[in-house]
Protein backbone atom coordinates (compact mmCIF):
# COMPACT_ATOMS: atom_id res chain seq x y z
CA UNK A 1 0.00 0.00 0.00
CA UNK A 2 1.61 3.35 -1.07
CA UNK A 3 1.37 5.09 2.28
CA UNK A 4 4.93 6.38 2.76
CA UNK A 5 6.87 9.47 1.74
CA UNK A 6 8.62 7.32 -0.88
CA UNK A 7 5.68 8.02 -3.20
CA UNK A 8 6.26 11.74 -3.03
CA UNK A 9 10.03 11.55 -3.68
CA UNK A 10 9.52 9.03 -6.50
CA UNK A 11 6.97 11.28 -8.14
CA UNK A 12 9.27 14.30 -7.92
CA UNK A 13 12.14 12.38 -9.49
CA UNK A 14 9.90 11.06 -12.25
CA UNK A 15 8.57 14.52 -13.04
CA UNK A 16 12.05 16.00 -13.13
CA UNK A 17 13.30 13.30 -15.50
CA UNK A 18 10.25 13.32 -17.76
CA UNK A 19 9.73 17.03 -17.97
CA UNK A 20 13.32 18.13 -18.53
CA UNK A 21 13.14 17.73 -22.33
CA UNK A 22 9.64 19.14 -22.32
CA UNK A 23 10.83 22.34 -20.63
CA UNK A 24 13.50 22.79 -23.28
CA UNK A 25 11.02 22.34 -26.13
CA UNK A 26 8.27 24.60 -24.84
CA UNK A 27 8.82 28.35 -24.91
CA UNK A 28 5.20 29.40 -24.69
CA UNK A 29 2.42 29.07 -22.13
CA UNK A 30 1.46 25.40 -21.73
CA UNK A 31 -2.00 24.11 -22.53
CA UNK A 32 -4.38 23.14 -19.76
CA UNK A 33 -3.85 19.66 -18.29
CA UNK A 34 -6.11 16.72 -19.10
CA UNK A 35 -9.03 15.66 -16.91
CA UNK A 36 -9.41 12.13 -15.53
CA UNK A 37 -12.97 11.85 -14.27
CA UNK A 38 -12.22 8.70 -12.28
CA UNK A 39 -9.75 10.49 -9.98
CA UNK A 40 -10.82 10.69 -6.35
CA UNK A 41 -11.40 14.09 -4.78
CA UNK A 42 -8.44 15.21 -2.70
CA UNK A 43 -8.87 15.23 1.08
CA UNK A 44 -6.77 16.86 3.82
CA UNK A 45 -3.78 14.66 4.58
CA UNK A 46 -4.55 12.23 1.76
CA UNK A 47 -2.75 11.41 -1.47
CA UNK A 48 -3.26 13.88 -4.32
CA UNK A 49 -4.89 12.79 -7.58
CA UNK A 50 -5.39 9.24 -6.36
CA UNK A 51 -6.89 6.79 -8.85
CA UNK A 52 -9.25 4.18 -7.37
CA UNK A 53 -8.43 0.53 -7.92
CA UNK A 54 -11.72 0.06 -9.78
CA UNK A 55 -10.52 2.47 -12.48
CA UNK A 56 -7.56 0.21 -13.31
CA UNK A 57 -9.77 -2.68 -14.40
CA UNK A 58 -10.35 -1.13 -17.84
CA UNK A 59 -8.67 1.37 -20.11
CA UNK A 60 -8.52 4.76 -18.40
CA UNK A 61 -10.63 7.48 -19.98
CA UNK A 62 -8.85 10.83 -20.39
CA UNK A 63 -10.56 14.06 -21.48
CA UNK A 64 -8.38 16.61 -23.28
CA UNK A 65 -9.55 20.24 -22.96
CA UNK A 66 -10.05 22.04 -26.27
CA UNK A 67 -7.03 24.18 -27.12
CA UNK A 68 -7.51 27.92 -27.87
CA UNK A 69 -6.78 27.97 -31.63
CA UNK A 70 -7.91 25.18 -33.94
CA UNK A 71 -8.25 25.26 -37.75
CA UNK A 72 -7.83 21.82 -39.31
CA UNK A 73 -8.70 21.47 -42.99
CA UNK A 74 -8.19 19.02 -45.83
CA UNK A 75 -4.50 18.45 -46.38
CA UNK A 76 -3.61 20.46 -43.27
CA UNK A 77 -4.57 18.25 -40.31
CA UNK A 78 -4.26 18.85 -36.58
CA UNK A 79 -2.59 16.12 -34.52
CA UNK A 80 -3.21 15.23 -30.86
CA UNK A 81 -0.89 12.89 -28.96
CA UNK A 82 -1.43 11.60 -25.41
CA UNK A 83 1.60 10.62 -23.32
CA UNK A 84 1.74 8.42 -20.21
CA UNK A 85 5.13 8.73 -18.51
CA UNK A 86 6.45 10.19 -21.81
CA UNK A 87 5.30 7.15 -23.75
CA UNK A 88 2.74 7.88 -26.44
CA UNK A 89 -0.42 5.87 -25.68
CA UNK A 90 -3.08 7.42 -27.92
CA UNK A 91 -3.24 9.64 -30.98
CA UNK A 92 -5.93 11.41 -33.01
CA UNK A 93 -5.82 13.66 -36.08
CA UNK A 94 -8.45 15.73 -37.90
CA UNK A 95 -8.89 17.56 -41.18
CA UNK A 96 -12.32 18.80 -40.07
CA UNK A 97 -13.36 20.80 -36.98
CA UNK A 98 -12.67 18.95 -33.73
CA UNK A 99 -15.79 17.68 -31.91
CA UNK A 100 -16.09 17.23 -28.10
CA UNK A 101 -16.31 13.45 -28.46
CA UNK A 102 -12.99 13.49 -30.34
CA UNK A 103 -11.24 14.77 -27.22
CA UNK A 104 -11.89 11.60 -25.20
CA UNK A 105 -8.75 9.47 -25.31
CA UNK A 106 -7.59 6.53 -23.23
CA UNK A 107 -4.63 4.94 -21.49
CA UNK A 108 -4.42 1.16 -22.03
CA UNK A 109 -5.19 -0.97 -19.02
CA UNK A 110 -1.74 -2.59 -19.05
CA UNK A 111 -0.15 0.81 -18.40
CA UNK A 112 -2.08 1.30 -15.15
CA UNK A 113 0.61 -0.03 -12.84
CA UNK A 114 1.24 0.85 -9.21
CA UNK A 115 3.06 4.06 -8.41
CA UNK A 116 3.20 7.68 -9.57
CA UNK A 117 2.53 8.54 -13.22
CA UNK A 118 2.38 11.64 -15.41
CA UNK A 119 -0.16 12.40 -18.13
CA UNK A 120 0.31 15.09 -20.74
CA UNK A 121 -0.51 15.74 -24.41
CA UNK A 122 0.82 17.57 -27.44
CA UNK A 123 -1.13 19.39 -30.15
CA UNK A 124 0.38 20.05 -33.57
CA UNK A 125 -1.68 22.53 -35.55
CA UNK A 126 -2.17 22.90 -39.30
CA UNK A 127 0.97 25.05 -39.45
CA UNK A 128 3.06 22.24 -37.88
CA UNK A 129 3.42 24.25 -34.67
CA UNK A 130 3.45 21.98 -31.58
CA UNK A 131 2.06 23.07 -28.20
CA UNK A 132 2.62 21.11 -24.98
CA UNK A 133 0.22 20.77 -22.05
CA UNK A 134 0.70 21.09 -18.34
CA UNK A 135 1.36 17.64 -16.85
CA UNK A 136 -1.18 15.89 -14.62
CA UNK A 137 0.35 13.81 -11.84
CA UNK A 138 -1.54 10.63 -10.95
CA UNK A 139 -0.96 8.10 -8.19
CA UNK A 140 -2.03 4.45 -8.51
CA UNK A 141 -2.08 2.44 -5.27
CA UNK A 142 -2.53 -1.32 -5.71
CA UNK A 143 -1.07 -2.44 -2.36
CA UNK A 144 -3.46 -3.67 0.32
CA UNK A 145 -2.94 -2.45 3.90
CA UNK A 146 -0.67 -4.72 5.96
CA UNK A 147 -2.09 -5.59 9.37
CA UNK A 148 -0.23 -5.06 12.62
CA UNK A 149 1.04 -7.36 15.33
CA UNK A 150 -0.45 -10.72 16.27
CA UNK A 151 -2.19 -11.08 12.90
CA UNK A 152 -4.06 -7.85 13.52
CA UNK A 153 -5.88 -9.20 16.60
CA UNK A 154 -8.00 -6.56 18.36
CA UNK A 155 -7.20 -5.95 22.03
CA UNK A 156 -9.65 -4.93 24.75
CA UNK A 157 -8.69 -1.40 25.75
CA UNK A 158 -10.39 -1.24 29.19
CA UNK A 159 -10.30 -3.79 32.01
CA UNK A 160 -9.28 -6.62 29.74
CA UNK A 161 -8.74 -8.92 32.71
CA UNK A 162 -12.44 -8.66 33.59
CA UNK A 163 -13.37 -9.80 30.10
CA UNK A 164 -10.95 -12.73 30.40
CA UNK A 165 -12.36 -13.69 33.80
CA UNK A 166 -16.11 -13.09 33.37
CA UNK A 167 -16.68 -12.60 29.68
CA UNK A 168 -18.59 -9.60 28.32
CA UNK A 169 -21.40 -9.12 30.84
CA UNK A 170 -24.20 -6.65 31.36
CA UNK A 171 -22.28 -5.35 34.37
CA UNK A 172 -19.21 -4.68 32.25
CA UNK A 173 -21.25 -2.67 29.73
CA UNK A 174 -22.94 -0.74 32.52
CA UNK A 175 -19.58 0.19 34.03
CA UNK A 176 -18.02 1.16 30.69
CA UNK A 177 -20.50 3.65 29.20
CA UNK A 178 -22.54 0.89 27.56
CA UNK A 179 -19.82 -0.07 25.11
CA UNK A 180 -16.85 -2.35 24.56
CA UNK A 181 -13.77 -0.42 23.48
CA UNK A 182 -11.14 -2.28 21.44
CA UNK A 183 -7.89 -1.09 19.91
CA UNK A 184 -6.59 -1.75 16.39
CA UNK A 185 -2.91 -2.73 16.39
CA UNK A 186 -0.76 -0.37 14.34
CA UNK A 187 -0.66 -1.26 10.65
CA UNK A 188 1.40 -0.13 7.64
CA UNK A 189 0.66 2.80 7.33
CA UNK A 190 -2.50 4.66 8.49
CA UNK A 191 -3.49 7.46 6.16
CA UNK A 192 -6.39 9.90 5.88
CA UNK A 193 -9.20 8.25 3.95
CA UNK A 194 -8.55 4.72 5.23
CA UNK A 195 -11.79 3.08 6.35
CA UNK A 196 -11.94 0.67 9.25
CA UNK A 197 -14.82 -1.77 8.70
CA UNK A 198 -15.63 -3.80 11.79
CA UNK A 199 -17.60 -6.97 12.41
CA UNK A 200 -19.41 -8.70 15.27
CA UNK A 201 -20.12 -12.29 14.23
CA UNK A 202 -22.03 -15.19 15.68
CA UNK A 203 -19.79 -17.53 13.64
CA UNK A 204 -16.16 -16.92 12.62
CA UNK A 205 -15.87 -14.74 9.50
CA UNK A 206 -19.62 -14.54 8.88
CA UNK A 207 -18.84 -10.87 8.05
CA UNK A 208 -21.79 -9.42 9.97
CA UNK A 209 -20.90 -5.74 9.72
CA UNK A 210 -21.21 -3.67 12.87
CA UNK A 211 -20.08 -0.31 11.49
CA UNK A 212 -17.22 1.56 9.90
CA UNK A 213 -15.07 4.61 10.51
CA UNK A 214 -13.08 6.65 7.98
CA UNK A 215 -9.84 8.08 9.31
CA UNK A 216 -9.09 11.77 9.22
CA UNK A 217 -5.57 13.15 9.11
CA UNK A 218 -5.76 13.66 12.88
CA UNK A 219 -6.75 10.02 13.44
CA UNK A 220 -3.52 8.78 11.90
CA UNK A 221 -1.40 10.22 14.73
CA UNK A 222 -3.17 8.54 17.64
CA UNK A 223 -4.45 5.08 18.63
CA UNK A 224 -7.36 3.75 16.59
CA UNK A 225 -10.24 2.48 18.70
CA UNK A 226 -13.37 0.59 17.72
CA UNK A 227 -16.31 1.00 20.11
CA UNK A 228 -19.01 -1.67 19.99
CA UNK A 229 -22.19 -0.23 21.59
CA UNK A 230 -24.12 -2.22 24.16
CA UNK A 231 -27.23 -2.06 21.99
CA UNK A 232 -25.40 -3.92 19.24
CA UNK A 233 -23.98 -6.45 21.72
CA UNK A 234 -27.45 -7.23 23.04
CA UNK A 235 -29.11 -7.25 19.62
CA UNK A 236 -26.68 -9.93 18.42
CA UNK A 237 -27.27 -12.09 21.45
CA UNK A 238 -25.38 -14.05 24.09
CA UNK A 239 -22.85 -16.80 23.48
CA UNK A 240 -19.48 -16.93 21.75
CA UNK A 241 -18.93 -13.94 19.49
CA UNK A 242 -16.12 -13.16 17.04
CA UNK A 243 -14.91 -9.58 16.71
CA UNK A 244 -12.56 -8.31 14.01
CA UNK A 245 -12.16 -5.68 11.30
CA UNK A 246 -10.74 -4.94 7.86
CA UNK A 247 -8.86 -1.90 6.57
CA UNK A 248 -9.84 -0.47 3.18
CA UNK A 249 -7.66 2.33 1.89
CA UNK A 250 -8.99 5.28 -0.07
CA UNK A 251 -8.03 3.68 -3.38
CA UNK A 252 -10.19 0.66 -2.55
CA UNK A 253 -7.53 -1.89 -1.58
CA UNK A 254 -8.70 -4.01 1.34
CA UNK A 255 -6.61 -5.86 3.88
CA UNK A 256 -6.79 -9.52 4.76
CA UNK A 257 -9.11 -10.29 7.65
CA UNK A 258 -7.25 -10.49 10.96
CA UNK A 259 -7.45 -13.18 13.60
CA UNK A 260 -10.80 -12.61 15.34
CA UNK A 261 -11.09 -11.75 19.01
CA UNK A 262 -13.31 -14.40 20.61
CA UNK A 263 -15.62 -13.17 23.38
CA UNK A 264 -18.00 -15.00 25.67
CA UNK A 265 -21.05 -12.74 25.85
CA UNK A 266 -23.71 -12.81 28.55
CA UNK A 267 -24.99 -9.27 28.34
CA UNK A 268 -28.50 -9.88 29.60
CA UNK A 269 -30.30 -10.31 26.32
CA UNK A 270 -33.70 -11.63 27.31
CA UNK A 271 -36.23 -13.81 25.59
CA UNK A 272 -38.94 -11.33 24.64
CA UNK A 273 -41.53 -13.16 22.54
CA UNK A 274 -43.90 -11.35 20.22
CA UNK A 275 -46.98 -9.77 21.76
CA UNK A 276 -50.49 -10.60 20.60
CA UNK A 277 -53.42 -8.31 19.79
CA UNK A 278 -57.01 -9.40 20.25
CA UNK A 279 -59.47 -9.25 17.33
CA UNK A 280 -56.72 -9.37 14.71
CA UNK A 281 -55.93 -11.84 11.94
CA UNK A 282 -52.72 -12.80 10.16
CA UNK A 283 -49.29 -14.08 11.10
CA UNK A 284 -47.64 -13.53 14.47
CA UNK A 285 -45.55 -10.54 13.40
CA UNK A 286 -47.80 -9.34 10.57
CA UNK A 287 -51.35 -8.75 11.77
CA UNK A 288 -54.46 -7.08 10.37
CA UNK A 289 -57.23 -5.24 12.19
CA UNK A 290 -60.61 -4.28 10.66
CA UNK A 291 -62.07 -1.20 12.35
CA UNK A 292 -65.49 -2.07 10.95
CA UNK A 293 -65.56 -5.27 13.03
CA UNK A 294 -63.76 -4.06 16.14
CA UNK A 295 -65.63 -4.31 19.43
CA UNK A 296 -63.89 -2.30 22.19
CA UNK A 297 -61.82 -2.78 24.21
CA UNK A 298 -58.83 -3.58 22.02
CA UNK A 299 -56.35 -5.44 24.24
CA UNK A 300 -52.65 -6.05 23.75
CA UNK A 301 -51.26 -9.11 25.52
CA UNK A 302 -47.64 -9.55 26.58
CA UNK A 303 -46.79 -13.27 26.78
CA UNK A 304 -46.05 -14.86 30.13
CA UNK A 305 -42.69 -16.07 28.75
CA UNK A 306 -41.38 -12.48 28.60
CA UNK A 307 -38.88 -11.98 31.44
CA UNK A 308 -39.91 -9.08 33.65
CA UNK A 309 -38.41 -8.77 37.12
CA UNK A 310 -40.45 -7.46 40.09
CA UNK A 311 -38.62 -4.11 40.21
CA UNK A 312 -39.13 -3.45 36.50
CA UNK A 313 -41.89 -1.72 34.54
CA UNK A 314 -43.66 -3.20 31.53
CA UNK A 315 -45.20 -0.86 28.98
CA UNK A 316 -46.67 -1.25 25.50
CA UNK A 317 -45.96 1.04 22.55
CA UNK A 318 -48.76 1.60 20.01
CA UNK A 319 -47.02 3.00 16.94
CA UNK A 320 -43.99 5.26 16.94
CA UNK A 321 -43.68 8.61 18.79
CA UNK A 322 -44.03 10.54 15.50
CA UNK A 323 -47.25 8.70 14.53
CA UNK A 324 -50.49 10.70 14.91
CA UNK A 325 -52.10 7.97 17.03
CA UNK A 326 -49.04 7.07 19.10
CA UNK A 327 -49.91 5.70 22.54
CA UNK A 328 -47.86 4.24 25.37
CA UNK A 329 -49.13 2.83 28.67
CA UNK A 330 -47.98 0.78 31.64
CA UNK A 331 -51.46 0.49 33.17
CA UNK A 332 -52.87 -3.00 32.97
CA UNK A 333 -56.50 -3.38 31.93
CA UNK A 334 -58.84 -3.96 34.91
CA UNK A 335 -56.12 -5.72 36.84
CA UNK A 336 -55.51 -8.30 34.13
CA UNK A 337 -51.84 -9.19 34.24
CA UNK A 338 -49.91 -8.18 31.12
CA UNK A 339 -52.97 -6.97 29.22
CA UNK A 340 -53.19 -3.36 28.09
CA UNK A 341 -56.03 -1.44 26.45
CA UNK A 342 -55.55 0.92 23.50
CA UNK A 343 -58.12 3.77 23.64
CA UNK A 344 -60.65 3.86 20.81
CA UNK A 345 -59.52 7.25 19.53
CA UNK A 346 -55.91 6.04 19.26
CA UNK A 347 -57.06 2.98 17.31
CA UNK A 348 -59.21 5.04 14.96
CA UNK A 349 -56.38 7.55 14.43
CA UNK A 350 -54.33 4.80 12.81
CA UNK A 351 -56.98 3.79 10.26
CA UNK A 352 -55.68 3.02 6.75
CA UNK A 353 -52.08 2.79 8.03
CA UNK A 354 -49.60 0.13 9.07
CA UNK A 355 -47.92 0.61 12.44
CA UNK A 356 -45.50 -1.20 14.70
CA UNK A 357 -46.58 -2.42 18.11
CA UNK A 358 -44.19 -3.69 20.76
CA UNK A 359 -43.54 -3.73 24.49
CA UNK A 360 -40.63 -2.46 26.56
CA UNK A 361 -39.19 -3.70 29.86
CA UNK A 362 -37.36 -1.06 31.90
CA UNK A 363 -36.35 -0.23 35.43
CA UNK A 364 -32.80 -1.45 36.00
CA UNK A 365 -31.45 2.11 35.51
CA UNK A 366 -29.14 0.98 32.74
CA UNK A 367 -31.15 0.33 29.64
CA UNK A 368 -34.51 -0.70 28.24
CA UNK A 369 -35.35 -4.07 26.73
CA UNK A 370 -37.48 -3.79 23.58
CA UNK A 371 -39.50 -6.68 22.21
CA UNK A 372 -39.49 -7.40 18.49
CA UNK A 373 -42.12 -5.22 16.81
CA UNK A 374 -45.36 -6.58 15.41
CA UNK A 375 -46.54 -5.02 12.16
CA UNK A 376 -50.24 -4.16 12.29
CA UNK A 377 -52.21 -3.10 9.19
CA UNK A 378 -55.38 -1.27 10.21
CA UNK A 379 -58.20 -1.11 7.69
CA UNK A 380 -60.06 2.19 7.62
CA UNK A 381 -63.57 2.58 8.96
CA UNK A 382 -65.97 2.26 6.03
CA UNK A 383 -69.32 0.95 7.32
CA UNK A 384 -71.97 2.50 9.50
CA UNK A 385 -70.95 6.06 8.68
CA UNK A 386 -73.84 8.56 8.92
CA UNK A 387 -75.05 10.48 5.89
CA UNK A 388 -75.06 14.24 6.21
CA UNK A 389 -78.51 15.87 6.37
CA UNK A 390 -79.63 19.28 5.06
CA UNK A 391 -82.66 21.13 6.37
CA UNK A 392 -85.27 21.53 3.65
CA UNK A 393 -84.42 18.35 1.72
CA UNK A 394 -87.48 16.16 1.23
CA UNK A 395 -87.49 13.07 -0.96
CA UNK A 396 -84.09 14.12 -2.33
CA UNK A 397 -85.48 17.50 -3.48
CA UNK A 398 -84.58 20.95 -2.16
CA UNK A 399 -87.02 23.78 -3.07
CA UNK A 400 -85.61 27.30 -3.01
CA UNK A 401 -89.07 28.78 -2.68
CA UNK A 402 -89.53 27.04 0.66
CA UNK A 403 -85.97 27.56 1.94
CA UNK A 404 -84.86 29.87 4.72
CA UNK A 405 -81.68 31.92 4.40
CA UNK A 406 -79.68 29.68 6.79
CA UNK A 407 -80.37 25.99 6.14
CA UNK A 408 -78.93 23.79 8.85
CA UNK A 409 -76.61 20.87 8.17
CA UNK A 410 -76.48 18.00 10.63
CA UNK A 411 -74.34 14.90 10.90
CA UNK A 412 -75.07 11.99 13.21
CA UNK A 413 -72.60 10.22 15.44
CA UNK A 414 -70.32 7.44 14.24
CA UNK A 415 -68.29 4.56 15.59
CA UNK A 416 -65.15 5.71 17.43
CA UNK A 417 -66.31 9.33 17.36
CA UNK A 418 -64.21 11.27 19.86
CA UNK A 419 -63.49 14.78 21.03
CA UNK A 420 -60.77 16.46 18.94
CA UNK A 421 -61.45 14.72 15.64
CA UNK A 422 -61.78 17.08 12.66
CA UNK A 423 -64.77 17.50 10.38
CA UNK A 424 -64.95 19.18 6.95
CA UNK A 425 -68.36 19.82 5.34
CA UNK A 426 -68.76 21.65 2.03
CA UNK A 427 -71.18 22.03 -0.87
CA UNK A 428 -70.48 21.84 -4.62
CA UNK A 429 -72.72 22.36 -7.59
CA UNK A 430 -73.13 23.82 -11.07
CA UNK A 431 -73.78 27.51 -11.75
CA UNK A 432 -76.63 28.70 -13.94
CA UNK A 433 -74.16 29.23 -16.80
CA UNK A 434 -73.03 25.61 -16.62
CA UNK A 435 -69.69 26.31 -14.90
CA UNK A 436 -68.63 24.65 -11.65
CA UNK A 437 -69.44 26.81 -8.65
CA UNK A 438 -66.86 27.67 -6.05
CA UNK A 439 -67.29 25.25 -3.12
CA UNK A 440 -69.32 26.59 -0.22
CA UNK A 441 -67.51 25.73 3.03
CA UNK A 442 -69.82 24.81 5.88
CA UNK A 443 -67.18 23.57 8.34
CA UNK A 444 -63.40 23.51 7.94
CA UNK A 445 -61.16 21.51 10.32
CA UNK A 446 -63.96 21.66 12.84
CA UNK A 447 -62.88 19.99 16.12
CA UNK A 448 -65.46 17.59 17.51
CA UNK A 449 -66.66 18.55 20.99
CA UNK A 450 -68.01 16.52 23.87
CA UNK A 451 -71.53 17.72 22.97
CA UNK A 452 -71.02 16.58 19.39
CA UNK A 453 -70.10 13.10 20.58
CA UNK A 454 -73.41 12.97 22.44
CA UNK A 455 -75.71 14.67 19.93
CA UNK A 456 -73.95 14.80 16.57
CA UNK A 457 -72.66 17.77 14.58
CA UNK A 458 -74.71 21.03 14.68
CA UNK A 459 -75.78 20.61 18.26
CA UNK A 460 -75.10 24.37 18.48
CA UNK A 461 -76.81 25.26 15.17
CA UNK A 462 -73.72 26.81 13.57
CA UNK A 463 -73.41 24.57 10.48
CA UNK A 464 -75.53 26.07 7.69
CA UNK A 465 -75.82 26.29 3.91
CA UNK A 466 -76.83 29.76 2.75
CA UNK A 467 -79.83 30.16 0.47
CA UNK A 468 -77.96 32.93 -1.31
CA UNK A 469 -75.33 30.38 -2.39
CA UNK A 470 -77.90 27.82 -3.53
CA UNK A 471 -79.67 30.54 -5.52
CA UNK A 472 -76.62 30.80 -7.79
CA UNK A 473 -76.82 27.14 -8.78
CA UNK A 474 -78.50 25.59 -11.81
CA UNK A 475 -82.15 24.67 -11.19
CA UNK A 476 -83.43 21.15 -11.76
CA UNK A 477 -79.91 19.90 -11.22
CA UNK A 478 -78.35 18.16 -8.21
CA UNK A 479 -75.91 19.79 -5.84
CA UNK A 480 -73.77 17.83 -3.37
CA UNK A 481 -73.01 18.08 0.33
CA UNK A 482 -69.67 16.45 1.14
CA UNK A 483 -68.22 15.28 4.47
CA UNK A 484 -64.65 14.30 5.37
CA UNK A 485 -63.61 13.29 8.88
CA UNK A 486 -60.05 13.05 10.18
CA UNK A 487 -59.37 10.83 13.18
CA UNK A 488 -55.81 12.14 13.48
CA UNK A 489 -55.82 15.95 13.21
CA UNK A 490 -55.58 16.11 9.44
CA UNK A 491 -52.95 13.46 8.71
CA UNK A 492 -55.53 11.44 6.79
CA UNK A 493 -59.26 11.73 6.01
CA UNK A 494 -62.22 9.36 5.76
CA UNK A 495 -64.96 10.16 3.24
CA UNK A 496 -68.48 9.92 4.65
CA UNK A 497 -71.61 9.33 2.53
CA UNK A 498 -72.59 12.37 0.44
CA UNK A 499 -76.01 13.97 0.02
CA UNK A 500 -77.00 14.98 -3.55
CA UNK A 501 -80.53 16.46 -3.65
CA UNK A 502 -82.04 18.08 -6.73
CA UNK A 503 -82.39 21.85 -6.61
CA UNK A 504 -85.83 23.16 -7.64
CA UNK A 505 -87.40 26.60 -7.75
Amino acid sequence: MSHTSDNESSLKKLLKRLLMPWSRLSSKAPLEPVTVTDLLDDIPGGDTNLLPVSATENDLEVVVPMWPVSNPRPGRPELLKLFWDEVEVDEESWEVPVQPRDLILSVPKDKLTAGPHVLRYEVTNASFDTSLSEPLEILIDLQSPVLGADQGLLTVAEDAEEIVRDGLTERYLSNHDQRLRTQVPGYTTPKAGDTVIYYWDTEPFAEMEAGEHTLTSEDTTKPIYIDFPGTLVRERGDGDRYVYYAIKDRAGNISALPRPLKLSVSAGLRALPLLSIEQTTGEQDNLRLALNDLVPPLLIKVPAEAVVYPDETLRVEWGQPADPGYYSTSNEYLGRARQFEVPEDKVAAQGATTIQVNYVVSGDKRHDYHSPPVGLAIASLSRGLPQVQLEGVRSQIFKLSEAVERNHVTLGTWKFMAEGQWVDIWVTGTLGNGQEAEPHQVLKNYPVTVDDVENGIDARNDAVVLKSYLSTLLLNNPFTVHVNVSFNQGHSWVKFPILSPQLQA
